[in-house]
């Protein structure tokens, strides 16, 4: 009955909760981004009430902003309407701010048997850990190669479609999203290398760039996976894409200047490569 692909552990283990009556009032979804977590969610929610989740009273979809948190509240209020759950989903938890996580720790303090809250995340460790002891934590793996060769366009030819699944890491997200742009994400990634390069001023001027354009977590993402996929004695550079990744992904702090500390400090590790 599961729409999604793979995943069949955690599959199973809904399956026997839901049957045992063992769910949980809330559940941490971890896992690398675009792995198929907030699908798995969605198709979750429909075996559990037996609906589609659109246009469904009984389910609710929002992402880490305090006003999308706080009308929560408005809706856990009610009881279910066609139930027996009120489901809601919250993607990209670990970027709430303090008065988020805290307007999410008031519902978790206070669970109703019909509500079950899931936060859907890649980095579980800047969940407030008042959140994650009051959740169980599902993680989620990247499919294996032969799952995630089903999502993998026909169209392409061979080296096109090694090179779209070294990118997507195994992600079907991912591949579902960016198939169609692989020009873009090669012009986008050879553009980097060429900065790496070059000096001071050049390295300003691309961060000034990159950030005006707000794709800045998703090309640091596709830097990750194609300097893993082509050389993986890289490790101080990719230390360093995965800690920008990490800094970026948090509200609190200055992204741009995140951006431009990790480019000035490219110097040291090209050293190493």
């Amino acid at each position: 009955m599961w729409i999604v692909l793979g995943h069949s552990s955690n599959k199973r283990y809904f399956e026997s909760a839901i049957k045992n009556g063992q769910l949980a009032h809330a559940y941490i979804f971890s896992g690398p981004d675009m792995v198929g977590k907030k699908m798995f969610a969605y198709d979750l929610a429909i075996q559990l009430n037996g609906r589609g989740i659109e246009n469904n009273p009984d389910f609710k979809s929002v992402g880490p902003k305090i006003e999308d948190i706080r009308g929560l509240k408005s809706f856990l209020s009610n009881k279910p309407y066609f139930g027996p759950y009120q489901i809601v989903v919250i993607d990209n938890a670990e970027q709430m701010t303090t008065e988020a996580s805290n307007a999410v720790l008031k519902t978790l303090e206070e669970p109703s048997l019909s509500t079950i809250l899931i936060l859907i995340t890649s980095k579980p460790r800047h969940l407030l850990p008042t959140i994650s002891s009051r959740c169980q934590e599902i993680k989620f793996n990247c499919l294996t190669d032969n799952e995630i060769t089903k999502f993998i366009p026909a169209k392409f030819e061979a080296n096109d479609k090694e090179l779209l699944k070294r990118l997507s890491g195994n992600r079907p997200g991912w591949l579902v999203k960016n198939s169609n742009n692989l020009s873009e994400i090669k012009k986008s990634v050879q553009e980097f290398n060429k900065v790496m390069e070059q000096g001071i001023f050049e390295k300003i001027q691309y961060a000034s760039k990159i950030y005006d354009t707000e794709i800045v977590p998703e090309l640091i993402n596709n830097l990750i996976y194609w300097h893993y996929g082509q050389n993986q004695t890289k490790a101080n550079l990719l230390r360093g894409l995965t800690k920008l990744s990490n800094t970026i992904s948090q509200p609190q702090f200055n992204k741009r200047l995140a951006l431009e500390s990790f480019l000035l400090g490219l110097t040291i590790f090209l050293k190493t490569l």
